[in-house]
């Protein structure tokens, strides 16, 4: 007889074998469901996930984006009006010449950005 795999008796008197290596088996068949479902989660909802994560950042980032967009045009704005102040033929705190060279600005920028587009 193998050393390990003595008949141990049971409670009505019958014996029975055992073996050691299928003394684990409840691990082994956790250890593989969990494998499994594991597999099938990443697989199916780790996809959703990464998805959904780099929707939300990149919403957030544009949001912030727009924000400081925003913020940057009011200090140029701003920038400029205090500029255009020195000026001796335009009285302090006058905006008309500030809004002026920035409507130049953009109008700029904007053609040089229409000359560039295909078609």
């Amino acid at each position: 007889m193998i050393p390990g795999n003595e008949p141990i008796p049971d409670t009505a008197g019958a014996s029975r074998m055992t073996d050691t290596v299928d003394d684990d088996w409840p691990a082994k068949v956790t250890a593989t469901v969990v494998h499994y479902v594991g597999t099938v989660r990443d697989a199916t909802t780790g996809k959703a996930l990464v998805a959904s994560r780099t929707a939300v950042y990149a919403l957030a980032m544009v949001l912030i984006g727009l924000v400081l967009a925003v913020l940057l045009l009011v200090i140029l704005i701003r920038l400029l009006v205090t500029v255009t102040g020195y000026l001796p033929f335009v009285e302090a705190g006058e905006t008309w010449l500030a809004y002026y060279l920035l409507g130049g600005i953009f109008v700029i920028a904007g053609a040089i950005l229409w000359s560039k587009k295909e078609g």
